[in-house]
């Protein structure tokens, strides 16, 4: 295989011999001599065939110009690394230049800076100065860590995907380097894509993205979407170049925002596939090219945190808490946690996307957090972070602004149930001088206030739209009592709470029972897992206060807790539907429900016996606190001194593993409880 041998006069049983290995394939099986024209032979170019030779380390058929097309891909691959690198560089020394002199420096400041224009020209000469010259901005006092395009590499393109459990065969990208881009994908019969939807559905989807699917975690503006669907769109109905003229950020937007809004829609027809999972495959085809190249480091935590919301949304189709923790990274890259005076004077429309991106990635850090009872991605001391200014010129209309006005005091109740979070469920080795132990009387006095001012200052709710969940009170009153019930609930600063505390658990978790009741009730529930979880534990709360409180038995009513139960039991019924592990709640729930409800009735009728039979003996098998001893005449003592430990279950709900929770037995809890406690930080 190779290029045809030059004849030699000197040499000609040589000559006849590299003729004979060197014909082609054709040729030699014609039994007919072959002229050796490169790179077709006269014969094959007559009969406009493949002139093709056998590769003896392949054993296979290739072009005999095979070298010859690998060596010009190497060359023109190189040339493509050598303009990455040189776009690699010039960014590297723009954003040097723009921390290194903040706003309003003279010139004769900036000189004395460490990076000096010397070392700007070494390193644009030469791109293995850009580390050193980088570690000198480092040691700017006014500046702060960033992400210098290491994202842009395919590794990082290939680190976001694998946290996707992506059905689509990823396409190869022309100017990329094969090798890196080959993704193991499912056979060609799961590849389903999705087609544009009508222009005035997607006016409709892109509503039903902003005011019911992600208004509490807004990752874009609606004046952007409005310009990418208006690009797409426009590109679409021109019917000269249709979609192939579009920029593949402005298709990934378009099909990310129709996945998420589409979600929970059945598949027509009984199909295997939704229309939001054919939006999101078609989606996920241009994830690649945006990861391996961005242009900016905003736009590469855009995508993250988008690929987050549809996760959040659709447990089965990747990690959430490994995107969490990949956009929270690129947050702290950035120096979006910490706003510094250069920070500040960037213009407006700059200061909110970095500010509206942060707190995105700090909300879904801390659902995961507090639900999986893990340690703070970031610790609230760290961050100084103002919030987005909802008057804006990106939020011109009146309900934009107060959207971002309401995300903006979800963002407060996320930090009040951080610092909750921190003072109570924070488990330390021992507590020591550096890290001594918050005064619980005195801070309990100090959060109680601010909850109540928190809920007190929740805008006027009539002034959103009607189709949005802030225009719910029901949404509004299930995420105040979750507070609550965090701060007054077990836990293992204060294990055994107050006849008060238990009081304000028990009516918190009946009314937290209808709030998510209603929601599921008239279609706002988004984030089911999240629901199930707080659900579950509403129930659980209840009933653990009427066992433990001799107060809370004599003020509640026996029709009230059997309505509450049932609520509880039917909403976890129909949530499991959409989320097939909550049957294992629900099926817990409603035996422990059963044996109180007979307890109680057998109280009332006078036979004040604790003891409450197999019932109470099949649970405790399957709720293996180690912590508890449990005798079957204290039926108090079936529940833990810790907080409840969710952490498998809801592994299994944001980590979604590769096969469901057990349903074999009367009980799923085994699978959700059986891990150590996890409560680390």
């Amino acid at each position: 295989m190779g290029d045809p041998l030059p004849r030699t006069p000197n040499r000609p049983l040589s000559n006849r011999l590299s003729r004979s290995t060197n014909a082609c394939v054709r040729c030699r099986r014609r039994k007919q001599r072959c002229d050796l024209r490169y790179p077709k032979c006269s014969s094959c170019e007559a009969a406009q065939v493949p002139c093709l030779a056998y590769d003896s380390e392949k054993q296979a058929e290739v072009p005999r110009n095979y070298v010859s097309i690998l060596e010009a891909e190497v060359r023109q691959l190189k040339s493509e690394l050598e303009g990455l690198r040189r776009q690699s560089v010039s960014t590297a020394i723009t954003s040097a230049a723009s921390i290194s002199t903040p706003a309003g420096q003279d010139d004769h400041q900036s000189d004395s800076s460490p990076m000096d224009a010397s070392t700007v020209r070494s390193a644009a000469s030469d791109p293995q100065e850009v580390v050193k010259s980088m570690g000198l901005v480092m040691l700017e006092s006014n500046s702060q860590p960033r992400f210098m395009g290491t994202s842009s590499g395919v590794t990082f393109a290939k680190m976001v995907l694998a946290c996707v459990k992506a059905d689509i065969a990823m396409p190869i990208s022309s100017s990329a380097p094969r090798s890196s881009l080959r993704i193991t994908a499912p056979p060609p019969q799961s590849s389903v894509s999705s087609s544009l939807p009508p222009r005035h559905a997607a006016q409709h989807i892109a509503n039903v993205y902003f005011q019911y699917r992600t208004p509490h975690v807004p990752v874009l503006t609606r004046s952007k979407v409005n310009e990418v669907l208006e690009r797409v769109y426009g590109a679409f109905e021109s019917h000269q170049h249709g979609l192939s003229e579009v920029e593949e950020k402005d298709l990934f937007i378009a099909y990310i925002v129709f996945a998420v809004g589409l979600c929970s829609l059945p598949a027509p027809g009984g199909t295997r596939y939704t229309q939001s999972e054919n939006c999101f495959n078609s989606a996920l085809r241009c994830v690649d090219k945006l990861l391996s190249y961005s242009p900016s480091d905003l736009e590469t935590l855009t995508v993250v945190l988008l690929l987050a919301q549809y996760i959040a949304l659709n447990p089965s189709k990747g990690s959430l808490w490994q995107l969490t923790g990949i956009a929270l990274r690129l947050c702290v890259d950035l120096g979006l946690h910490w706003e510094t005076e250069a920070v500040l004077s960037m213009p407006q429309a700059i200061l909110d996307e970095r500010r509206r991106l942060f707190w995105a990635t700090y909300r879904f850090d801390r659902i995961l957090v507090i639900n999986l009872g893990r340690p703070f991605g970031i610790a609230d001391q760290s961050i100084n972070s103002g919030f987005p200014d909802p008057y804006s010129a990106q939020n011109m209309g009146t309900i934009d602004v107060y959207i971002q006005r309401m995300a903006n005091h979800i963002i407060s109740l996320y930090k009040l149930e951080s610092e909750i979070k921190h003072v109570l469920y924070h488990q330390l080795q021992g507590a020591t001088l550096a890290y001594p132990r918050a005064n619980y009387p005195l801070w309990f006095r100090d959060v109680q206030p601010r909850l109540r001012a928190w809920k007190d200052e929740i805008p006027d709710i009539t002034k959103a739209d009607p189709d949005s969940i802030y225009s719910q009170q029901s949404w509004w009153d299930a995420r105040w009592y979750n507070a609550i019930l965090l701060l007054h609930r077990p836990n293992p600063l204060v294990p055994h709470p107050t006849t008060e505390s238990l009081q304000t658990c028990f009516d918190a978790a009946c009314q937290l029972i209808k709030a998510i009741k209603t929601l599921q009730r008239d279609g706002k529930i988004s984030v089911v897992w999240q629901w199930v979880h707080s659900l579950f534990l509403a129930g659980l709360t209840m009933i653990f206060c009427l066992w433990e409180s001799p107060d809370v038995r004599e003020k509640a009513h026996v029709l009230d807790v059997m309505t509450a139960t049932q609520d509880c039991a039917s909403t976890l019924t129909a949530l499991a539907e959409r989320f097939p592990d909550a049957s294992g709640c629900r099926d817990a729930f409603e035996t422990l429900s059963a044996a109180t409800l007979k307890w109680l009735m057998a109280r009332e009728q006078g036979n004040d016996q604790p003891m409450l039979g197999n019932e109470i003996t099949a649970l405790k098998q399957h709720m293996p606190f180690s912590t508890t001893a449990w005798r079957a005449d204290e039926p108090t003592s079936i529940f833990p001194d810790e907080p409840y430990e969710f952490a498998e279950y809801l592994i299994t709900a944001s980590q979604w593993p590769t096969s469901n929770v057990d349903m074999g037995g009367p009980f799923s809890l085994q699978d959700m409880f059986e891990a150590p406690n996890t409560e680390f930080g």
